[in-house]
């Protein structure tokens, strides 16, 4: 049996013929360059996208006179946790001999994919994502155009470098911490869609059931904000016959609007309602707040994410890595034995 020659690599030409456009064209849409109509943009991206074009962005930014830049993305510039990354990232690179080139507008896919677009106009050598895209797939589809490490998700089933905290060991400890103080009704302020959020909420599980405390899960949707902390809270605490004890927030800025609010209807924190959060942004440690929550190291993700970054571009065809950082607890006021005069 003959075996068939290998497929040879789609080519800018390829994909002007499958998108009905000018070669030109389709390479001012793949660099970010021009005044691409976003409709045209869109059947070049698909085109690319459905020939599986790869075009060699590694080779082509160390031929360029602007060799020597990182792209940094960063999904939600209001988290402090995510912008303390790449401001480290950004001192990490520049050791290493990079630039760093920073966009801050990504909190959505498409403008994450439109970001990453405009950064490889620009030739960087590869792009630190952190925290956007979100869906799997644009995270998949921009990996596929130039070397992409991912920091914030674990993603195993996305083949790209990613550089995460351990969410669902971190998720297990603030349960841990609760029902060490005595609290059974422990509801957890989930994060939606957002990095890291899913393998949190895997961690409360397990750590409820292994507990014995099935019958007390409570899942709240949410989101990494603090007006998504506040509407969990008016949902958590308006219901009549489950009122909890103690929540874990899927991060601080959920958990702050959480405490806002219980203090806005008149509970106290921690005497009626015991709160952890996740990532220990700097705001929670303070004697104002005293955020009893799971700490993420931002040196430690950026300096994994940029170490990540200068292996791929050493060695554009080794395996994946996937790197998890190890969290821990910090346990401050706003987390306290359970009352039950405070419960009834």
């Amino acid at each position: 049996m003959t075996k068939k020659p290998p497929q040879r690599p789609a080519t800018l030409a390829d994909i002007a013929r499958h998108a009905g456009v000018s070669r030109s064209l389709a390479s001012l849409a793949i660099r970010g360059e021009g005044a691409v109509s976003p409709e045209t943009r869109k059947r070049i991206m698909e085109a690319a996208a459905a020939l599986d074009y790869r075009p060699n962005l590694v080779a082509r930014s160390l031929a360029s006179a602007e060799a020597g830049y990182l792209g940094i993305v960063v999904g939600e510039i209001e988290n402090p946790l995510q912008a303390e990354i790449a401001k480290l990232a950004s001192g990490l690179a520049r050791a290493e001999g990079y630039s760093a080139l920073v966009s801050i507008d990504a909190d959505t896919d498409e403008k994450a994919e439109e970001a990453i677009r405009t950064l490889i106009a620009h030739r960087v050598s590869g792009v630190l994502a952190i925290g956007a895209p979100f869906e799997k797939p644009a995270i998949a589809r921009v990996a596929s155009w130039i070397p992409m490490v991912y920091v914030g998700r674990l993603l195993k089933v996305v083949a790209v470098d990613s550089v995460t905290t351990d969410d669902v060991t971190g998720g297990i400890l603030a349960v841990d911490h609760l029902v060490a103080l005595g609290h059974r009704r422990i509801a957890h302020v989930d994060g939606g869609a957002s990095p890291g959020a899913e393998r949190r909420r895997d961690g409360y599980r397990r750590a409820m059931e292994r507990h014995g405390l099935e019958r007390q899960i409570r899942i709240i949707e949410g989101a990494y904000t603090i007006d998504a902390g506040a509407r969990a809270a008016r949902a958590l605490l308006a219901e009549p016959d489950w009122r909890p004890s103690a929540v874990f927030a899927s991060n601080d800025m959920t958990a702050i609007g959480l405490i806002n609010e219980a203090m806005r209807i008149g509970l106290s924190v921690p005497g009626d309602l015991s709160v952890v959060g996740y990532d220990d942004v700097t705001l929670a440690g303070t004697e104002t707040l005293s955020l009893s929550t799971i700490h993420q190291s931002a040196g430690d993700l950026a300096s994994a994410g940029i170490a990540a970054m200068m292996a791929r571009l050493a060695e554009p065809d080794a395996a994946v890595s996937k790197i998890l950082v190890p969290p821990r607890l910090m346990t401050r006021r706003s987390s306290a034995p359970f009352s039950a005069t405070a419960a009834a």
